[in-house]
């Protein structure tokens, strides 16, 4: 089977931890799906623990971080200077469109590794020419 790339997005890593979330399942079955491997940005990590925080679950946060430091198929991409650019050059574009601070630098990454899926729920990826996988 082909290598598949999916972008891993705040609401898909919530919905991996978060066992009550409705996409819950859909995030375990995903990254056991044979050659699927995940894409995420520091970026979409800290705006999750805050996520977290703001849910009432700040303690599941530690869940949170060692699923990605321990899991064989998420790669951690750092949004440097080049990304964060792209971003600013992206939020000015899609000026009509509500997007965030972390979904711009997503955009960014996606492009440039060609990815074209993402596990998220988030409308935004539609809007920016990516297919959300999880609504």
């Amino acid at each position: 089977m082909a290598d598949r790339t999916v972008f891993l997005d705040t609401s898909g890593l919530f919905a991996w931890v978060n066992a009550r979330d409705p996409h819950h399942q859909a995030m375990l079955a995903l990254p056991r799906t044979e050659g699927t491997r995940l894409v995420l940005t520091d970026y979409v990590v800290d705006e999750a623990c805050a996520l977290f925080l703001v849910r009432g679950i700040a303690h599941r946060r530690k869940d949170l971080l060692r699923l990605i430091k321990h899991s064989k198929i998420v790669s951690f991409f750092w949004v440097e200077r080049e990304i964060f650019w792209e971003a600013w050059d992206i939020l000015e574009r899609f000026a009509d469109q509500p997007f965030s601070l972390t979904d711009c630098p997503s955009f960014a990454v996606m492009r440039k590794l060609r990815i074209t899926e993402a596990a998220t729920n988030d409308q935004h990826f539609r809007t920016a020419g990516f297919v959300p996988l999880l609504g």
